[in-house]
């Protein structure tokens, strides 16, 4: 059984064995029987050039585009245009829908969305505050205080992934959830 309110983040660099590792750590929670809810975040890219972010509900599998080079906006993500609206509506109900239902949470790329809108603001503050083990992805370098709010949570555990541990670490994430390490 999984330990209450445990947090985990796991930072690293610009790749894909945050998402990797996430991929299995879910895998490995539906697998123990567990409701694991929220949100993944996917790059698109054109020829290796990124063009935007796909934002995905895990329950409902419902996943839009909600950032693109194309998009015009004041809101950007590594300089990419952001459909606030279009993020809005999955994330939104989908942290809310996990904050009732989900035995684990999860938020991936939590700093870049963080301060897109005030209510996806105020959204991922009261997912980070709930009472329900989350799992959160963020990047390494990010400068965003999102990073330091969630090391100060109580129960928080912060592990950086590398490609020489990106195997190993999600069953370390695995055994922090089940209060064995």
């Amino acid at each position: 059984m999984i330990e209450m309110a445990i947090k985990i983040g796991i930072t690293g660099p610009v790749g894909s064995i945050k998402a990797e590792a996430l991929q299995k750590i879910i895998g490995m929670l539906q697998n123990d029987g567990l409701n694991v809810q929220g949100v993944l975040i996917s790059k698109v890219s054109d020829d290796g050039k990124l063009t935007g972010y796909t934002i995905e509900d895990i329950l409902t599998k419902k996943k839009v585009q909600f950032c693109d080079e194309k998009f015009v906006s004041r809101v950007k993500i590594d300089k990419l245009g952001v459909d606030t609206r279009l993020l809005e509506e999955i994330l939104i109900p989908s942290l809310q829908k996990a904050r009732e239902s989900a035995d684990v949470i999860i938020i991936d790329e939590v700093g870049k969305l963080e301060n897109t809108t005030k209510k996806i603001h105020s959204e991922i503050e009261e997912t980070l505050k709930c009472g329900k083990p989350l799992i959160v992805t963020l990047h390494k370098r990010s400068r965003n205080p999102v990073l330091q709010e969630i090391k100060s949570l109580e129960g928080v555990r912060v592990f950086d992934i590398t490609p020489i541990n990106k195997n190993i670490l999600p069953f370390k994430v695995m055994h922090v959830l089940k209060g064995e390490e």
